[in-house]
């Protein structure tokens, strides 16, 4: 008998909890964009993320700070910028990972979409979710089994496909075409 996929409720709580953010702060209008590039650019972007974050370990340096943690949601948020401004102009995409960490991180994409990003807090937002669903459940038994990287990782694909909803949207109302969503 095949066994049915079904998602953790880890899983499913720290994805709940970046839509509900997401929702709370209006920044989407529509339902989330699915675009098997966006897809691509995502797992792309978060094994090459994984990979340092891996490196980082092996140095003795597993645990992240809660400033650290806020810059990979400004990170993956300032990504997703990138790969729908990408999308749009066929291009593609060479994530670099500067500012991953430290807060400083570099938004290569369309002007009026770097524009908008700088304005509204979806990546804050969501790092807040994160933060304050990982201490009221910071008790919880079931969490302790897990890798603390999943969750985090949980939350963080949440963000990168919320961000990239989010600046379809915005283009799409700049009247940009964007091909394959």
């Amino acid at each position: 008998m095949a066994k049915e996929f079904s998602r953790s409720v880890v899983s499913q709580a720290v994805a709940l909890a970046m839509v509900e953010a997401v929702q709370k702060g209006g920044y989407l209008k529509e339902a989330m964009v699915a675009s098997p590039v966006l897809a691509e650019a995502e797992k792309e972007l978060f094994v090459k993320m994984l990979a340092r974050l891996d490196e980082r370990r092996k140095k003795g340096e597993a645990e992240l700070t809660a400033d650290e943690i806020s810059s990979l949601f400004t990170f993956v948020y300032a990504k997703a910028a990138e790969a729908v401004t990408n999308l749009v102009n066929s291009q593609p995409n060479n994530f670099d990972l500067l500012g991953m960490l430290d807060g400083k991180v570099p938004i290569y994409a369309d002007d009026r979409l770097t524009g908008y990003f700088k304005k509204i807090n979806l990546a804050a937002d969501c790092a807040q979710a994160y933060l304050d669903w990982h201490d009221a459940n910071a008790g919880n038994e079931a969490l302790r089994s897990y890798d603390p990287m999943l969750p985090l990782f949980e939350a963080l694909k949440w963000c990168f496909r919320l961000s990239c909803t989010a600046a379809v949207e915005k283009l799409e109302a700049d009247g940009k075409v964007i091909p394959g969503v």
